[in-house]
């Protein structure tokens, strides 16, 4: 059977194949983002041809290499997972168990893109990052960028495998003496999130669309600021306590929890797998506390202006919390 690639990644079928045959793995488990879930039953029907294992489809979340559907780990010989790249931090113990990463890297051009992001850069040194899908093609970005004058430059975070590469918990790579930073990529989550995290401005290069993109650090902390001031009043907390096994941080949620009474506040731990808006506005609390995935704080920003009857959903950062209680100051949120 033929494995047609209707996606313009790399699946690397055959290094799959030759895994599961070297291992003698009789049954498998594919895990894959939301964006590639639809060639899930071409993929594990490829698979099961040329294996003969058995595949078992995740219908879970895969949101990061800290995102591992462990329960169905404990079903499988090998789980692939796909989109991410091993982070460098250590997971739970899986005796038995083998957790395989494919980083889906993208076969698409990123010259075009970063042609068009020129006429948008400003400035004459552009630090430039992208996700795993396409650090393959930073050199040839550099490459456009030195044509035209302009010098590229690139940092690596040393929890990541690769330079210039960013993740949604870890843009340290952006953090590099430039004049401005071009991020090479899809969706809006990533150079949001630097701009927050640098201060800086961020072109971003949507590479399958050649569409262009301008974030502004000081617009989005001032959206973080206003979100901030919005819990200021409140005085019950709800502390999320992720159960995913890389965003589990029963340490921190428990000392956020104990800075909150000491000074007079109520706080709870909430203890949760799939953290979503119908899960989380049922609680009688005036706002709730991130300890699970960073993106969360983000994905909730749109809901904190909104009212579900008289209730408003309020998502706040560790760090932001600790403004809100008076541990850290306003100029202390991002060093």
């Amino acid at each position: 059977m033929e494995f047609s690639l209707s996606y313009p990644y790399n699946f690397e079928l055959e290094r799959i194949v030759e895994h599961i045959k070297e291992n003698r793995a009789r049954r498998v488990g594919i895990q894959l983002p939301e964006g590639v879930k639809s060639m899930a039953i071409e993929l594990a029907d490829a698979i099961a041809a040329r294996t003969g294992a058995e595949v078992i489809i995740s219908g879970n979340s895969c949101y990061g290499a800290c995102d591992i559907d462990d329960k169905l780990l404990k079903l499988v010989d090998i789980l692939f997972h796909f989109g991410h790249t091993r982070a460098e931090f250590e997971l739970p113990g899986r005796p038995g168990r083998e957790v395989c990463f494919i980083e889906l890297r993208s076969e698409v051009e990123v010259k075009p893109a970063v042609n068009k992001a020129i006429e948008e850069i400003r400035g004459e040194q552009v630090c430039v990052v992208t996700t795993v899908q396409h650090v393959h093609r930073l050199k040839e970005a550099m490459a456009v960028l030195a044509q035209e004058g302009k010098e590229g430059v690139t940092g690596k975070s040393p929890r990541l495998r690769y330079e210039g590469q960013v993740l949604g918990c870890d843009f340290s790579a952006a953090k590099m003496p430039c004049d401005e930073i071009l991020f090479i990529g899809s969706g809006s989550f990533h150079p949001a999130g630097i701009a927050l995290y640098t201060g800086m401005r961020v072109v971003a290069a949507d590479p399958f669309t050649t569409q262009l993109r301008v974030f502004y650090g000081e617009e989005e902390r001032k959206r973080r600021y206003i979100a901030i001031a919005r819990a200021w009043d409140a005085s019950t907390f709800g502390i999320i306590l992720g159960l995913k096994s890389g965003q589990c941080n029963p340490g921190e949620a428990r000392r956020l929890k104990e800075e909150a009474i000491r000074r007079g506040l109520n706080a709870y731990l909430i203890a949760m797998d799939e953290i979503t808006e119908d899960g989380l506005l049922g609680y009688k609390v005036d706002a709730f506390v991130n300890t699970a995935c960073p993106r969360l704080v983000e994905d909730f920003l749109h809901l904190q202006a909104q009212h579900r009857g008289d209730k408003q959903l309020r998502m706040l950062s560790a760090r932001e919390f600790e403004v809100v209680i008076g541990r850290r100051k306003w100029e202390e949120l991002y060093p």
